[in-house]
Order: structure tokens, then sequence, then C-alpha cells
């Protein structure tokens, strides 16, 4: 969005902060593009900067190359509230606290958290434009192997920073993926994962999508978690 140019600069300028104090040599930016767009060139995360416009954390600019069933260029301009839309729960249980949390950041404490879905696709690029997702999750039920395929465990680690000069914040999300059957030598982990999925209502199922496949990932969960 316009306006977002001088937030993007100061996450530009923290990247090459962090990077020259780790000895990482950095080609100049070309200037030729927004700011945030060249900080994106220089880490693995995704960067997502949100203002306070009216009162509300709006999604002001975003370099998103790997999301999860979304597009960046469906939610650029929208509040935080409109951004998570589709996701369970999101206006009942957790919009006001979401919220506060933005508005009580501080710039001396970021916050990080992590999810994690299981999809039968090890796809970085699981862009998703008007309902349909480019990396194929298919309607058709699916059969999970004994060794977990073609199931991948997918987690997001993401991190919420607020920027001193512009007091914008920067929001970046770090994909890691891992073959589902990386679980064979963790029961415990398979256990723990059956016990959420497990507690899914209708609207999680509905939103956490496993490629049509929940019902037997619950029964290879427990078979290897019993098998432990």
């Amino acid at each position: 969005m316009p306006g977002s140019e001088e937030a993007g600069a100061e996450v530009l300028a923290a990247v090459q902060a962090w990077l020259s104090h780790r000895g990482v040599a950095i080609a100049a930016p070309s200037g030729d593009t927004h700011p945030l767009i060249e900080a994106a060139r220089l880490v693995q995360e995704d960067l997502a900067v949100l203002q306070k416009i009216d009162g509300e954390w709006v999604l002001t600019a975003g370099a998103v190359c790997f999301p999860t069933h979304w597009c960046i260029a469906d939610k650029v301009g929208r509040s935080l509230a409109g951004v998570h839309g589709p996701v369970a729960h999101y206006e009942d249980e957790l919009s006001a606290k979401v919220d506060r949390l933005h508005d009580r950041l501080r710039v001396d404490r970021p916050v990080w958290r992590r999810n994690w879905i299981v999809a039968p696709t090890p796809r970085l690029d699981l862009i998703e434009r008007g309902g349909l997702a480019s990396a194929g999750t298919p309607n058709v039920e699916l059969v999970i192997e004994a060794d977990g395929s073609p199931m991948w465990i997918r987690s997001e680690r993401q991190t919420l920073r607020r920027l001193p000069q512009t007091d914008a914040i920067v929001f970046t999300i770090l994909v890691q993926r891992t073959p589902l059957g990386v679980l064979l030598e963790r029961p415990d982990l398979a256990a723990r994962m059956l016990s959420v999925t497990d507690a899914w209502d209708a609207e999680k199922r509905m939103y956490a999508s496993t490629g049509g496949a929940l019902r037997q990932l619950n029964e290879w969960l427990a078979k290897v978690a019993h098998a432990g």
C-alpha cells in the first residue's frame, strides 16, 4: 500500500544490520523496488508489515512466497480481522486477544509462536486464490502408508517485532517441513499430535485441511503412539 515504504525501509535496515553483525556480505539495495522486497531477498523468512490506521492494525505490505493456503495479494489492505477471517473460531475466540497483543507489543520484547498442519505434499508454496490451491490439496480420500507417505508435517515459526522508528510491526514466517514418518521414532509426539487432532471440532477440521485424510491421519498416529 502507499505509505508502507518507510516501514519497509526500517525492516530492510534491521535485516542488513543483523547480517552485517554476523559477517555476512550483502550487496547494496537496488532501489528499484519496495524495500520490503529487498529485505525478503536477504532472508529465508517471508515478511509482512502491519501499521496502525484509523485505530486498526492493517497489513500494508508483504513479501510472502510460501503461504499456507492463502495469498498475500488477497490480504493487503485488510485489518487483522479481515486477514484472519477464514481461521477457525477467530472472530469469537481470538480477535480481541490478537488485537491486544499487537497494541501491547514492545520494541524490546518481540514474540514468537509455532503452528503446524499435516499436508499431502512437501511443497513450500501452498498458495491459494479464490479457494483454489496451486499445490493441489485433493478432495479425494488419501491413503497413508505405513511409513507415513505421502504426508508431511508443515510448521511455521512466526515472530512479531515492533519497529522503533515507524511504530509498525513486522511479521515473519519461516516454513519448515519434514516427512510424517519421522514420528515412527517419536511415538510420544505422535500421541501428543493425536490428542490435538482428535479434539478438533467440525470448524477446525474444515480449516486445518489434511487433504481429505484426517481420519486416516488419526488412525496412523494412534498406531504409532500405541506401538511406542
